[in-house]
């Protein structure tokens, strides 16, 4: 949920900020296109950042949740088998 919260938070500053510089730059539009497109590269580059790292801790519980059922499963058929004997 924090994760789609920045990515809003971080969107609607992006937009506005955008909105501000086109209204009250005193650059010619030519070089306001060029600056505005140099800062979505970076924003854009920001959020695949954060994406892949949210991505890579969810891969990371995925696998801590796995290794807990995997021993699970392992000592319950370890006491199914101490019980048959």
């Amino acid at each position: 949920m924090k994760f789609f919260k920045a990515l809003f938070g971080l969107g609607a500053a992006a937009g506005v900020g955008a909105l501000m510089g086109v209204l009250f730059a005193p650059k010619k539009g030519s070089e306001t296109r060029k600056d505005l497109s140099k800062k979505q590269k970076e924003y854009e580059k920001t959020l695949k950042k954060e994406y892949n790292k949210s991505i890579d801790q969810v891969a990371g519980e995925i696998k801590k949740a796995d290794k807990k059922v995997s021993e699970a499963t392992d000592k319950m058929k370890d006491q199914i088998k101490d019980q048959k004997m």
